[in-house]
């Protein structure tokens, strides 16, 4: 009986062991790994699958030169699929593998607000390009925020269509999610204030809505000079389709959600004109970034968006913590806490209260392409 079980405690160990070899696990001395938590399926997986990209390829490069420490670099991917029910399923098995060092993610505001406690309770090291303010809002030290905030990007907007557009009544479109709901509030309170009137604001349900004609219907009524789409690239296209057909010849203005080639593969001509906040463009040129665009294209025959630049300039972060401070948690962050002008491609990254500080870019779709537009907010 002893002998047996002997025997089938071997057995149940081996398999323990085998099971933590497997090919979703970090549990290896010889190798270093950080994960993204990124919606990788549903309606969000084209800034999930371009953001991966992007963070392989700041792994490919270091791992080129010899890893951190003699060690390679290993990324592992968790789908929160964009919804917050997901998020916190995908935190807590990056957080159980103290192999895993960093975490770049979650994308969608309401994954990462969703998620945050679980990695702040392991002290686990994590940038996020979620917009909303509530992220940064010093309860989880450990987390850092390298986009803007909503409420930056509302106001900002807002002084743009005001000042450099000459637009006195605005509509607002806006996804019923943390995102969309606060990039309204902060957009109304800061045209109203600097003398705009917003003459009405309709919701939308983002991965259910496709009719929008009730609601383009009332705002075409209000007889507005602009409208906010305060949401993502998929509705925002077929906003514009839909506005085009019901007689609503309108200025268009978004935020860096619908910053993606997919918003004119999907709206076609309709999105011509349309403005939008972004952080990148591959024509905004920083060191570093000609070499990143040139490598990017190179490896995926893609052109690297708004998202891509932010992860791959968070995995840089990353790695260069590892190599300055070691490969641990506390010197990841510790690196992070410290960084001032980190020569990102997306420009230089300095972060203030956890919450990075940058400039935005105003982009357009002229020609059926996503370029610069010609008036700047800081002209």
């Amino acid at each position: 009986m002893k002998k047996k079980g002997v025997l089938a405690a071997i057995l149940v160990l081996t398999m323990v062991i085998l099971a933590g070899c497997g090919s979703g696990s970090a549990n290896s001395s010889s190798k270093i790994y950080i994960a993204s938590a990124n919606p990788m399926t549903g309606d969000s997986a084209q800034f999930g699958d371009m953001k991966v990209k992007a963070i392989q390829l700041a792994i490919d490069e270091v791992n080129a030169e010899g890893g951190i420490d003699g060690k390679q670099v290993e990324l592992i991917v968790g789908d929160d699929t964009g919804n917050p029910k997901e998020a916190p399923n995908v935190a807590q098995k990056f957080a159980a593998d103290n192999n895993i060092l960093a975490v770049i993610g979650h994308w969608n505001s309401s994954c990462t607000l969703a998620a945050r406690g679980i990695y702040e309770a392991v002290q686990m090291p994590v940038i996020t390009d979620s917009v909303n303010k509530a992220v940064t809002d010093g309860t989880t030290p450990h987390l850092f925020r390298i986009s803007l905030t909503d409420t930056t990007q509302a106001k900002n907007l807002a002084q743009y269509a005001y000042d450099k557009l000459g637009k006195r009544k605005a509509a607002i479109l806006f996804t019923a999610n943390d995102f969309g709901t606060g990039l309204k509030n902060d957009f109304t309170e800061e045209f109203i204030k600097l003398g705009g009137e917003v003459v009405g604001s309709e919701t939308y349900f983002e991965g259910q809505s496709k009719d929008f004609s009730p609601q383009l219907t009332k705002i075409k009524g209000q007889n507005p000079d602009v409208l906010f789409v305060a949401g993502y690239y998929v509705e925002t296209a077929l906003i514009a389709q839909q506005s085009k057909e019901a007689g609503l010849d309108i200025q268009m203005i978004g935020t860096e959600g619908i910053s993606s080639e997919e918003l004119v593969k999907l709206g076609g001509d309709a999105v011509e004109g349309i403005k939008f906040a972004a952080f990148f463009h591959p024509d905004v040129e920083f060191p570093g970034t000609k070499e990143f665009v040139e490598a990017f294209r190179a490896k995926y025959n893609k052109e690297p968006d708004n998202y891509t630049a932010l992860a791959y300039d968070s995995a840089k972060l990353i790695l260069e913590g590892m190599k300055k401070n070691g490969a641990t948690r506390e010197g990841i962050t510790k690196y992070i806490n410290e960084t001032k002008d980190f020569p990102g491609v997306a420009g230089p990254i300095s972060f203030e209260n956890n919450g990075v500080t940058r400039g935005i870019i105003i982009l357009t779709v002229k020609d059926g392409k996503i370029v610069p537009a010609d008036v700047q907010l800081a002209e």
